[in-house]
C-alpha cells in the first residue's frame, strides 16, 4: 500500500536512502514476500583475480556462505558446487562432495586467493562440464557468476561460446558485477554481464558498485530471487528485482 509507494519514489529519487529502507522492510517489516524454498543444484562461479584483492576475496566468501546459509543442504535438497577461478580455474567442490551445510561452509573458508587474470569463460565451461556434473534430472539447475571485471582478451575459451554451451544445458545464469561507476570499460563489462546472464537480464543480472555492499546487503534479497516466491504484490517483486540495478543506475524506473 503507502509504504510500497513511499518506497517507489525514494527508489526513482534518493537510492542510498531507498537501499537502506528496503532491506529493512525485507529484514524486519513482514513484506508478505517468503520465500519457498525448493532443491537446486547450485553452483556458484567465483572470480579470484588480481583485480579482487585478498581482502575483497575474504568478503566474498562471506558472501557466499550467507547463501549457503539460506539454504538447505541435502542429498534430497539443494546440493552446491564451487568453481574458483583467475588464470588457472578449479572445481573446488562438485555437487555430490559436501551433504551438509558446515561443510560446504567450511569449504568455503578454506578457499585460497589466486590472484591473477579472469578466464571467466574457461570456469563457466567448467561449471557446465564439470560442476553440475551428476546434476539430478528434473531438478532446477542455478549458476552464480560473481566477478569484478571483463573476461581476460588472453583466454583461449571465448566467453560467448561458454554461455551458449551453458544455457543448452539448461543452467539458470545468474550474474553479479562489481564494477566501479567510473571505470571506463564498464559499458564493456556491462555487456558481458548481460551475456552471461539468463533472460530477462533484469532478473537475472546485478551490478554492486562496492564489495562492502555483498554480505549483509544482498543476500536475502538474491535468495528470494533465486529461489521459489510467493507473491502478495506484483510490485514488491518488481522492488526486489531491481535492488541491485538501483545502486548504480537510481534514475531507472520500474515498468
Amino acid at each position: 500500500g503507502l509504504l510500497l509507494h513511499s518506497l517507489l519514489f525514494l527508489r526513482s529519487s534518493h537510492c542510498d536512502l531507498f537501499f537502506f529502507i528496503i532491506i529493512f522492510y525485507f529484514s524486519f517489516a513482514g513484506c508478505g514476500i517468503k520465500c519457498k524454498e525448493i532443491p537446486m543444484e547450485l553452483v556458484f562461479v567465483i572470480d579470484s583475480s588480481e583485480s579482487v584483492g585478498p581482502e575483497n576475496f575474504e568478503i566474498i566468501k562471506d558472501f557466499v556462505t550467507a547463501l549457503v546459509d539460506r539454504v538447505t543442504v541435502g542429498r534430497n535438497a539443494t546440493r552446491i558446487g564451487l568453481v574458483l577461478y583467475s588464470l588457472e580455474v578449479q572445481l573446488e567442490f562438485g555437487l555430490n562432495k559436501y551433504t551438509t551445510q558446515q561443510d560446504v561452509k567450511r569449504a568455503i573458508r578454506k578457499m585460497q586467493y589466486m590472484g591473477e587474470g579472469t578466464y571467466t569463460g574457461t570456469a563457466i565451461r567448467k561449471a557446465t562440464q564439470e560442476g553440475f556434473l551428476g546434476a539430478r534430472t528434473g531438478v532446477r539447475k542455478v549458476a552464480i557468476v560473481l566477478t569484478d571485471g571483463q573476461a581476460d582478451k588472453r583466454e583461449a575459451v571465448k566467453l560467448d561460446i561458454a554461455v551458449r554451451e551453458a544455457h543448452a544445458a539448461n543452467i539458470e545464469m545468474y550474474a553479479i558485477g562489481i564494477v566501479n561507476t567510473s571505470d571506463p570499460t564498464q559499458a564493456e563489462f556491462v555487456h558481458e554481464l548481460n551475456l552471461i546472464a539468463s533472460d530477462p537480464d533484469r532478473e537475472h543480472m546485478y551490478l554492486i558498485d562496492d564489495f562492502n555492499t555483498l554480505p549483509g546487503a544482498c543476500t536475502a534479497a538474491l535468495f528470494c530471487i533465486i529461489s521459489d516466491m510467493h507473491i502478495n504484490n506484483p510490485k514488491e517483486y518488481q522492488i526486489v528485482c531491481t535492488l541491485f540495478t538501483c545502486i548504480n543506475n537510481p534514475n531507472s524506473k520500474i515498468q
